[in-house]
């Protein structure tokens, strides 16, 4: 009786070692893996020389997510979305980016609260202080399993953890990560879009080499998992990096031939030509007097010219 129990409390004590080791590897694994995979957001390569940075605001995107996220539209993830692009267009150094409490006090002073909407223009109209809105919507936002489960839980094992605690396979299932993402650059006082792009983000891995915890979600292929709200973020920050990393392209040839904007000087007046010289009148020899036809001077009582005969005015 006394060695079974030994026997079953050393098992147990090396299935907790076992454990304990495969966190520690894991740990630091994850951590490069994770580091790795973001180290590149928000570096870019360098904006073209010699243009003039535009002034950009960025109003809620419209973000569409699938089940893993919640499923549907919410606010907040409009409002995130939008929050992570004005910090990657900053990172771009290619605009002057009004921070997103000065845009809506922007629009609330100039009584234009209704110029923009969740993804889209609503109406045009003069932004002063801005020169362009950058408008964007992410669609079909999710995770997803990839591949059926056949990884060892210690969950199973025995009762030795709870049936409903953490299983460590879901570690290192296959996921997808994908998203849609569309973003414009419009010109407010007309509706112009100057520049657009849509990309389409997908990332095969495993959730370590990711670096995010899987909180639950079915063991089937293609089935939506559920994540931490910090690793929505996550994700949806990743996506914003790909899309506006590959709109640089297109974005770097406007600000090239960009029209200059001048939202906010007022209007240059050309100055009014000089008045023409006056030519001053010939100056008259005081007590003297001089015939208009000839030239001959005469004394001041004189009608007649005594050389040509002609009247003295």
């Amino acid at each position: 009786m006394l060695r079974g129990s030994c026997v079953r409390a050393s098992l147990a004590l090396a299935l907790s070692l076992g454990a304990g080791a495969f966190l520690g590897c894991t740990s630091s694994k994850e951590s490069a893996s994770a580091d790795t995979l973001t180290a590149n957001v928000g570096q870019y390569p360098a904006a073209p020389s010699g243009v003039t940075k535009p002034r950009v605001g960025v109003p809620p995107f419209s973000v569409k997510t699938a089940a893993g996220f919640g499923g549907g539209a919410k606010a907040e993830m409009n409002d995130i979305a939008a929050d992570q692009m004005t910090t990657l267009l900053d990172q771009s150094d290619r605009f002057q980016v009004i921070e997103r409490a000065q845009l809506q006090k922007l629009l609330d002073e100039q009584n234009l609260e209704g110029i923009v909407k969740p993804g889209e223009l609503a109406k045009t109209g003069q932004v002063r202080g801005v020169d362009y809105l950058l408008i964007g919507k992410v669609t079909n936002l999710r995770v997803k399993n990839e591949s059926k489960d056949s990884g060892f839980g210690l969950a199973k094992v025995g009762g030795l953890i709870n049936a409903g605690g953490f299983d460590y396979k879901k570690k290192d299932i296959a996921i997808t990560t994908e998203a849609g993402v569309d973003i414009r650059l419009v010109d407010p006082t007309t509706g112009a879009i100057l520049t657009s792009n849509f990309s389409e983000y997908k990332k095969t891995d495993s959730a370590s080499s990711i670096g995010i915890d899987v909180l639950g979600g079915s063991a089937n292929s293609d089935a939506n998992i559920q994540i931490s709200e910090d690793d929505k973020g996550k994700i949806l920050r990743l996506a914003l990096d790909d899309a506006l990393r590959k709109s640089l392209p297109k974005i770097d040839k406007f600000l090239k031939n960009q029209p200059s904007k001048t939202t906010d000087a007022a209007p240059v007046r050309p100055a009014a030509p000089a008045a023409p010289a006056q030519t001053a009148a010939p100056a008259q020899t005081a007590g003297k007097k001089f015939c208009g036809e000839c030239g001959k001077e005469v004394a001041l009582a004189t009608k007649f010219c005594p050389n040509c005969g002609k009247k003295v005015d």
